[in-house]
């Protein structure tokens, strides 16, 4: 037994004279290993209109389009890229991956792998200047190993995430590590790559400044003077791109709320932070619950713990504050600090994309472990008791974390696959139903299909789901319920789809030439029209209904316009021309009907 607790000693030892390289290669080694397989995955969800479909992403020389607007491609004539969110670094990323490799998923599972874990190594380097090396290194490999950030590695669609991270923890370390007041340009470099990937990168700054106002304030000046004109610059070009704010996408229960509502729900969305730290077992890809009212369960509960939570982190404080050295003291307020920055941007004060989201955690994490960090540094009880002890539980620890993330690697293969994952841990995200139900009406499964699309419809009314909804009642001949179906799916924003509402217009077109009388369908039709102008399927539908209202003159003149823009059938546009009657089955003009 003596001779196992030298050999623990010498372990401890060799840990704490790593070289940066050895610790390094460790912490590469086991994030490949958790990672891994992962790199199988292929694209879903919106890499599809960020890499795959997006034209403007797969050539780098369209860079200057990146900073102009969103991350989605439009097409139709309107501006390239749209979306709310300015994200220019990851569009650039992706295209440079894309004009290298093209659409090989690998390749763009593998960078961000590596980023991931470059992230992990860099915050070793920052840890090992508050901490002994062996712990900096099991502090490290917990950040990179936690399944709550997993999907900041194995989701193409958080690039944006290891992108703000990476740089942001890198001019942080460079800021420490590097003292010549030059070095600061780097330094604000990196952190307007940082804004460049994400906002949240100016969480980065806000530490870097109260890291110089504490332990070199020398140099905050002249940081302060370096940062202005990268801020400046993010902000000019997101203003061009988006407007400051962007708006509001109310694509969550939660935006529907009041700020009383969602303030309402932030106690039970710091324990969802905490449980899920603690404990990462049911996890998902996004969570839409809300609890807007007063009840015992979902706030005052709640509320308890987060504030006994909060009384045990200001206690520690306290403690330390006694026992330790004042610059262990300020380093935990430090990371206090960092943990609550990190958090109060996740506490809906502005209504955000969904009510939580795991990956949101992938900031205040750092804050966390290095408040774990001093208490484990501080604190003599555990130099006292048997190493064999705290090494046992590291390891442990460990294991569990990256068997749990390895694990959920698969779960990404495709979307059918994560979203019956995410129902199961997650029954509040609508978008999940949206995806089963989808992948069920491609497989003629309307009746189930149906019952995936009233569940999600049911937790939140959208587009998406009313267009599932018809397409499904549709294929089962319930034609009148598809169309009251359609009509709202243009009702809830159906008209901002860029990707499937001309399909539903199609669709509602040809329930309306079956179900209506000829004048209400050139009332819609012409409608339609002025939102799909050429659209040869609308065209010739409204030559249909014009012909049938006995109007030939604009009936020729439709159908010309038809065959312009796609091909139309013979006997339609012949019937039409020579005022001959026909018959026809109007999916013989519309065969995508059923197709997303």
């Amino acid at each position: 037994m003596a001779s196992f607790d030298r050999k623990l000693s010498k372990i401890l030892k060799k840990l704490n004279k790593l070289k940066p390289w050895q610790a390094s290669l460790i912490i590469f080694i086991l994030g490949f290993a958790a990672y891994f397989d992962g790199l199988r995955n292929q694209f879903i969800g919106d890499d599809n209109g960020q890499i795959v479909n997006n034209p403007v992403v797969h050539s780098i020389t369209n860079i200057r389009l990146f900073f102009d607007g969103g991350t989605f491609y439009i097409g139709k004539g309107i501006a390239p890229l749209y979306g709310v969110y300015f994200r220019p670094l990851m569009t650039t990323v992706f295209s440079i991956i894309y004009t290298l490799f093209g659409a090989h998923s690998f390749y763009f599972h593998l960078a961000q792998m590596l980023l991931c874990i470059g992230s992990a190594i860099i915050l070793y380097l920052l840890f090992k200047v508050f901490f002994k090396p062996a712990l900096a290194l099991f502090l490290a490999l917990i950040f990179l190993l936690h399944p709550v950030n997993s999907e900041v590695v194995f989701a193409l669609s958080s690039m944006q995430d290891a992108l703000f991270f990476f740089f942001g923890i890198l001019g942080l370390y460079l800021l420490v590590h590097l003292k010549s007041t030059r070095s600061l340009l780097l330094v604000a470099l990196c952190m307007l790559l940082s804004l460049f990937a994400k906002e949240t990168g100016l969480l980065f700054i806000v530490m870097s400044i109260l890291y110089l106002a504490w332990w070199d304030r020398k140099r905050l000046k002249y940081f302060a003077g370096s940062i202005v004109l990268p801020i400046a610059l993010w902000l000019v070009l997101k203003i061009h791109a988006i407007g400051l704010l962007g708006t509001n996408p109310h694509n969550a229960p939660i935006d529907n709320l009041s700020l009383g509502g969602r303030l309402m729900t932030d106690p039970s969305i710091i324990l969802f932070y905490i449980s899920k730290f603690i404990f990462p077992w049911r996890l998902a890809y996004n969570y839409y619950w809300v609890h807007p009212t007063f009840s015992l369960r979902y706030f005052l509960l709640p509320l308890l713990i987060d504030l006994g939570v909060l009384a045990l982190i200001i206690f520690l404080a306290l403690r330390i504050r006694r026992k330790a050295s004042k610059k262990m003291s300020l380093t935990y307020i430090f990371f206090a600090i960092w943990t609550g920055l990190g958090l109060i941007l996740s506490l809906q004060l502005v209504p955000l994309d969904t009510t939580v989201s795991e990956y949101w955690f992938y900031f205040p994490m750092v804050g966390v472990l290095g408040m774990i960090g001093v208490i484990i540094s501080s604190f003599s009880i555990l130099k006292t008791i048997d190493k064999r002890i705290p090494i046992g539980i590291a390891v442990a620890v460990l294991v569990l974390l990256g068997v749990r993330t390895a694990i959920r690697g698969p779960n990404w293969s495709s979307p059918y696959t994560i979203a019956s994952y995410e129902i199961v841990a997650s029954p509040s995200d609508y978008n999940a139903y949206n995806t089963i139900a989808g992948q069920l009406v491609n497989e003629g499964k309307y009746s189930e299909a149906g019952k995936y699309a009233q569940q999600s419809i049911g937790i939140l009314p959208s587009s998406k789901g009313y267009d599932l909804l018809g397409r499904s009642e549709e294929a089962q001949g319930n034609y009148s319920e598809a169309i009251n179906d359609y009509v709202k799916y243009f009702d809830y924003g159906g008209n901002n789809d860029f990707e499937n509402a001309e399909s539903v217009y199609e669709n509602l077109g040809t329930l309306e030439l079956i179900e209506a009388k000829p004048s209400v369908n050139v009332t819609y039709l012409e409608y339609a029209l002025s939102k799909e102008p050429r659209d040869s399927v609308l065209w010739a539908y409204l030559a249909i209904a014009e012909f049938a209202n006995k109007n030939s003159s604009a009936a020729k003149e439709s159908i010309s316009e038809a065959v312009k823009y796609g091909p139309v059938p013979a006997e339609v546009y012949y019937g039409i021309m020579n005022n001959q009657p026909f018959t026809l089955n109007l999916k013989q003009i519309n065969k995508s009907i059923y197709v997303q």
